[in-house]
């Protein structure tokens, strides 16, 4: 096995974490494996750590040229397509935890990625980053306190995430707006990303009664217009929605939920994020 090889589903998650878009990670892992390749390897003697930090900085040069865009509407991470992307199962990517590192700036949530997740140590995160140690506990102790004030409280277990996910899908498809507004949570919020090139809310939608109206209307559109299938995204089931005429992507649903119902639902619409 190679270097880029053995390293290359950590790396991933490591750009895919840190800019929350799948093209954007494997564009960055194209320049850093180009770059790597003509070094003389041999005189590298953290490979992992060298490769880490060479993906960790052009992570930040492109949120840094980020800051000059302004975003239409609500901007969700891209979904990752398990098929796609098989080979980094190993790796957490849950779209639950891309949307909360995107509370922490982009120092924080490095050093959260590299600590919490890769177990680096303080000097080690140091070296990468460039920063003094004291500076990286210090990030890393506002990023804990961020993460967790925005943690679900509560995970279901398996097989009650799965009968929810069920219960769902079968009172949507039934158009059953009784069965449907007993899995979502009275406070749920729908968010939409459509990039400016795809018809998306605004702003979030929430409540149940709105949120049952909205996602039954969506529905409506089954063997008409869309083609509805559950696929693995983000390691967790997910609805990929097809143009029923072209084949093409056009929205990915994903839901989150705690032991008591559906309290979010996600639609990505932004065709450059569903490639």
């Amino acid at each position: 096995m190679t270097v880029i090889e053995q390293y290359r589903s950590t790396l991933f998650a490591v750009a895919y974490k840190m800019t929350k878009n799948a093209m954007d990670a494997e564009d960055i892992l194209q320049e850093v494996f180009l770059a790597y390749s003509r070094q003389d390897t041999a005189a590298i003697r953290h490979p992992e750590n060298y490769l880490v930090k060479a993906v960790m900085h052009r992570c930040f040069s492109l949120l840094e040229a980020r800051k000059k865009t302004v975003y239409p509407g609500i901007d969700l991470p891209s979904p990752i397509f398990q098929e796609r992307f098989s080979y980094i199962h190993d790796q957490d990517i849950s779209f639950a935890l891309l949307i909360l590192l995107q509370t922490l700036n982009p120092s924080e949530r490095a050093v959260f990625i590299l600590r919490e997740t890769m177990s680096y140590n303080y000097e080690e995160i140091a070296a990468i980053l460039d920063l003094a140690p004291d500076h990286c506990r210090q990030l890393f102790h506002r990023a804990k306190e961020k993460i967790a004030a925005g943690k679900i409280r509560y995970t279901p277990a398996s097989e009650r995430r799965n009968a929810l996910f069920q219960a769902f899908m079968e009172a949507c498809s039934g158009g059953d707006a009784a069965r449907l507004m007993s899995c979502l949570k009275e406070d749920i919020t729908i968010y939409s990303d459509g990039g400016g090139k795809a018809a998306a809310a605004r702003i979030p939608l929430t409540g149940r009664t709105a949120a049952t109206a909205f996602l039954l209307g969506i529905y409506t559109k089954r063997d008409r217009e869309l083609r509805y299938e559950v696929a693995g995204i983000n390691g967790e089931p997910g609805i990929i929605c097809y143009n029923a005429a072209t084949g093409a992507v056009d929205t990915i649903m994903l839901l989150s939920m705690d032991g008591e119902g559906i309290h979010t639902v996600y639609f990505v619409r932004n065709p450059d994020k569903l490639r």
